[in-house]
């Protein structure tokens, strides 16, 4: 018969095999949740949901932002050299679904022939407007906004890191930003 200690210490043990150390510090990280907003050369907007944004300078203003690189966001901020950076209130969990999928389902494995032919227009019932300068998608709904060109494309591994002039932004409303913790998610490790 196991020991009594053994037998409560089993009751708040994990289910599942703990994660790799590193992973499980790594997906303690605080990130915003925004939206980039952007166009391709045919002026074809997009949108993707991103939290691995920050501001990286003074001056001139830069903010980074790291993408996947066969991302359709990366492909047109490499097309058109804008983007747009909607930062979201913390009252915009329902928006955030509409770009919790990629634009082309395939990229997302396992999937049936049928919902990887898929192809998402994520802003088609989403309010916004165009941004003066770059013409990329300024959500109605957003906290901030800001509006940026591309001036360089570092690699990173599976990702790209974006570093982007700011040209333009400001404030819609007040109110607290969105962050991955209040929906739960995490994207790192």
């Amino acid at each position: 018969m196991p020991h009594e200690d053994t037998v409560e210490r089993a009751k708040y043990e994990p289910l599942r095999k703990p994660a790799e150390p590193v992973s499980e510090a790594l997906e303690t990280l605080p990130y915003g949740l925004y939206i980039i907003g952007s166009r391709d050369e045919r002026d074809k907007t997009n949108g993707m949901m991103a939290d691995w944004l920050m501001q990286v300078s003074f001056k001139p203003r830069l903010v980074a932002c790291s993408f996947e690189n066969d991302a359709t966001t990366l492909k047109n901020i490499r097309a058109t050299n804008v983007f747009s950076v909607n930062v979201l209130p913390d009252d915009a969990k329902r928006l955030v679904a509409a770009f919790a999928q990629p634009q082309s389902a395939a990229k997302i494995k396992g999937r049936s022939e049928e919902a990887s032919a898929r192809v998402y227009d994520k802003l088609r019932d989403v309010p916004h407007s165009r941004g003066e300068q770059t013409g990329c998608p300024i959500l109605d709904a957003a906290l901030a906004w800001l509006e940026c060109r591309a001036e360089q494309f570092v690699p990173a591994g599976d990702h790209t890191l974006v570093v982007g002039r700011v040209l333009g932004g400001a404030v819609l409303r007040e109110g607290e930003p969105l962050t991955q913790r209040a929906l739960g998610w995490s994207y790192g490790g």
